[in-house]
């Protein structure tokens, strides 16, 4: 399969988060300036956590700030790869903000399900209200002056391995904590069926619809149904469960995966739903889990996924953004991420320059790396070194977790500047190529990503473009590696001191 069959979507609406943003949460606020959407992402031991985007007609999205944005907040400086923030639900209750989560593998009580709240979306938000219980991937259904929370946990009189429940209670608007009785309601829509997770709430027609996924965040993700009276049941699943997913279509298929989704409901009554998918390529699911956007309709009190094609489709329907409605006030907040901490504790940021202070590798727990998602194939990234200071490598660098990664940095040397590609796998590490050149470490270096081979160059400040060697990335995804993020590319600085850079991009 080429690139480009691999790839359909690559220039197209969806998906509308591309890149790293899975498990896709949504909610609808109607206010004095018109109607915005608001959509959480989860991002695991990558800091700062839970990017808040908005949009005005579902398709074009806005990054205005992230629900874990402080040190106080969480503490995820010892979360193994592909642990830390799972699976957030964003609500707003009229008056506030609510985004609720999972810590999975946090330290000194910071693991388990919490709440944080915010008048605004941008923030700031709210120190944890952290919530008694296990389990995973809490929601929150806010119907007519109640609050019913409700997740997923394993099965604690499981009939199948990795069997799951749905539990549902009622929530204290006031504290946030959970309060009443608890209820099961829900171990998904097949048995057998392997982790029924992801559950979201609804209100329609005054019956409650339970959307839930199962089997697996993987090839065999689906979207299951059910309905009931109450929120606390019991529900009647849909008879045509799996009501969305793309198993059917094989590995092959463009677009994979496809499951975790949330529904929402557009002023003129029109619905749709996000979906986390992703796009492989050559067999390797490199950018990760990204946001997708689906059209629902409803017929005979079930809802419809992507009607009349039952796939993904590339230009999906969307709601017309409200006529008059005022534009959007500015907003900002960085695209920057690090490892198990802030960016700001790596680098500073001076107008279009990027101060990085110097440390470990990309195999330690909080290396000396700041990046960005990496949100399309065929793509280079680089960055334009313009300091590097003795003992010290620099360069660019693709990081999927601590154990699949690459690099191509350059650092000084007696003879003028000293260059070395490595690469992190399942054998350890290993030094690909090694150079030395007579030019001073000031220049852009880069690696052009083409199916799954990135190829790693060095252009000297003073000099000419020189290839350095080429690494796979057949290791950076979940199908090879296992975990839940996706590809990150970036500044990494190894040694000790502060390296001068800028124009970290991804052309």
């Amino acid at each position: 399969m080429t690139t480009d069959q691999a790839l359909p979507f690559a220039s197209a609406t969806n998906p509308v988060l591309s890149g790293f943003h899975p498990d896709p949460s949504i909610c609808r606020v109607d206010g004095a300036d018109g109607t915005w959407y608001y959509l959480a992402t989860s991002t695991f031991e990558y800091l700062p956590g839970l990017p808040i985007h908005r949009s005005r007609d579902l398709v074009e999205w806005e990054l205005v700030g992230h629900a874990i944005h402080r040190p106080e907040q969480l503490d995820l400086s010892r979360v193994a790869d592909s642990q830390g923030l799972f699976a957030p639900t964003i609500r707003h209750d009229g008056e506030r903000f609510l985004v609720v989560c999972t810590v999975v593998g946090g330290t000194d009580g910071a693991s388990g399900n919490f709440v944080v709240t915010a008048e605004d979306a941008a923030g700031p938000w709210s120190d944890p209200i952290w919530w008694e219980g296990g389990g995973i991937d809490p929601s929150l259904f806010l119907d007519d002056g109640s609050i019913w929370a409700h997740g997923t946990r394993p099965a604690r009189n499981p009939e199948w391995d990795q069997q799951t429940e749905v539990w549902v209670r009622e929530l204290d608007p006031v504290t946030l904590q959970l309060k009443g009785d608890e209820h099961i309601v829900w171990s998904g829509a097949v048995r057998g069926a392997v982790w029924a997770e992801g559950p979201h709430l609804y209100r329609k027609d005054g019956r409650v619809y339970l959307l839930a996924s199962e089997g697996g965040t993987s090839i065999h993700h689906a979207l299951s149904v059910a309905r009931a009276d109450h929120p606390t049941g019991p529900y009647e699943g849909c008879k045509g469960n799996p009501i969305f997913t793309h198993r059917h279509l094989g590995r092959s298929y463009p677009v994979i995966n496809v499951g975790h989704a949330d529904l929402v409901e557009a002023p003129d009554g029109s619905w749709y739903s996000v979906v986390l998918a992703s796009r492989p390529v050559e067999g390797v699911d490199v950018l990760g889990r990204e946001t997708f956007l689906v059209p629902v309709e409803w017929e005979d009190g079930w809802p419809v996924f992507a009607p009349g094609t039952g796939t993904l489709v590339a230009d999906p329907t969307h709601p017309t953004p409200e006529v008059g409605a005022a534009p959007a006030p500015a907003a900002s907040a960085s695209d920057l991420l690090a490892v198990r901490r802030l960016p700001e504790e790596v680098c500073t940021v001076d107008g279009d320059r990027l101060v990085v202070t110097a440390g470990d590798g990309l195999g330690a727990l909080r290396p000396g790396f700041v990046g960005r998602r990496l949100s399309t194939l065929p793509a280079t990234v680089g960055v334009t070194l313009q300091e590097v200071p003795d003992g010290v490598l620099a360069g660019v660098a693709l990081r999927y977790d601590s154990t699949a990664w690459a690099t191509a940095l350059v650092g000084p040397d007696p003879d003028g500047c000293r260059i070395r590609l490595l690469q992190g796998g399942s054998d350890g590490e290993r030094v690909v190529a090694e150079h030395t050149a007579s030019s001073a470490p000031r220049g852009r270096v880069e690696l052009a990503i083409e199916g799954l081979e990135a190829r790693a160059s060095w252009m000297p400040e003073d000099g000419e473009r020189q290839e350095l060697g080429s690494v796979s990335l057949a290791e950076m995804g979940a199908i090879r590696s296992g975990g839940f993020v996706g590809t990150a590319f970036g500044i990494l600085a190894i040694g000790d001191g502060t390296v001068t850079a800028a124009e970290l991009r991804q052309d």
